[in-house]
């Protein structure tokens, strides 16, 4: 089931984004209960984009009051749906990590990661958007941290110790180093299906 609230990645700030038809208290509900589970991944002072046709003044009000709660500003803009999506994937480019990410780094990025070389145990890699390693990834992978259930991860070897994806998580199990013993040479991508994150082989 989608979730009624996420956020995506601009370089203006974050896009509050509502991803299905609700009323204000469901809204304002949802916007908390976000923020609260993903509060270690906000920025303080981090800009968050609303669109101006969605809310009255009042209820703007009430939702920037939550935001501020959490050291975010809220801010209002006139566009449409078009040139929201548009504003993402053009003016948000991803971070590109040319080598190999050893053992204790982490690489954040509140939009999506490209990491050519492998990612080592011990490495955490998190993103709001999605993360594509062009290598083998055996530590931590963590895509759409703020909530964005259409991300996904992609790796040359998909090996990791743990995946995640938005709200669910794949761990590997007690007697396995790696959630997959991946002996393929084809890379794999990782999605939400069902609500459930699978494994599916990918052409780059």
């Amino acid at each position: 089931m989608n979730e009624l609230i996420t956020f995506k990645g601009s370089n203006d700030g974050l896009i509050l984004v509502i991803t299905k038809k609700a009323n204000f208290n469901q809204i304002k509900e949802a916007l908390s209960k976000k923020l609260a589970s993903c509060s270690n991944f906000f920025e303080a002072n981090t800009t968050i984009l609303l669109k101006d046709d969605k809310f009255s003044q009042e209820e703007q009000n009430i939702l920037s009051d939550i935001l501020k709660q959490y050291q975010l500003n809220l801010k209002i803009v006139a566009v449409d749906k078009t040139a929201t999506n548009q504003h993402c994937s053009a003016q948000n480019p991803p971070l590109i990590i040319k080598r190999t990410v050893r053992g204790g780094e982490e690489i954040f990025s509140k939009g999506s990661i490209v990491i050519e070389g492998n990612v080592n145990p011990g490495a955490k890699i998190i993103a709001g958007g999605n993360i594509d390693i062009h290598g083998h990834c055996r530590g931590i992978v963590y895509a759409g941290a703020y909530g964005d259930i259409n991300s996904y991860i992609i790796a040359d070897k998909l090996s990791p110790l743990q995946i995640r994806i938005a709200h669910l998580i794949a761990r590997a199990p007690d007697n396995s180093e790696n959630i997959t013993d991946n002996k393929s040479s084809t890379p794999e991508k990782a999605i939400i299906c069902d609500n459930t994150i699978i494994l599916e082989p990918f052409n780059r």
